[in-house]
């Protein structure tokens, strides 16, 4: 998923929350929270994440929610550690 698209899924999901959560309940909500959170690589992502499911109704997927910041910050550890060694095997390539 591009930069753009991952953005504009999680503003449409955070700007339509109420509609997601009374419509999408259990398996499906959980999968739309999986798709649109887990995409991102920032700190500031992974705790925009965490704010909005600490102020909005996550009943069954808490784990799904924690996974995905999980992920979000393995993500952003990931590009720290490796981008330099990935820009210059690129210009080198």
């Amino acid at each position: 998923m591009s930069r753009v698209g991952r953005d504009l899924a999680w503003r449409f999901f955070v700007d339509n929350w109420s509609l997601f959560n009374d419509r999408y309940k259990g398996y499906l909500l959980t999968r739309l929270v999986k798709f649109v959170a887990e995409n991102f690589a920032s700190e500031e992502s992974a705790k925009e994440v965490e704010e909005f499911f600490k102020t909005h109704d996550i009943s069954g997927t808490e784990r799904t929610v924690q996974q995905a910041v999980e992920t979000i910050r393995l993500n952003a550890a990931w590009l720290k550690r490796d981008t330099n060694a990935i820009k210059n095997y690129l210009t080198s390539n």
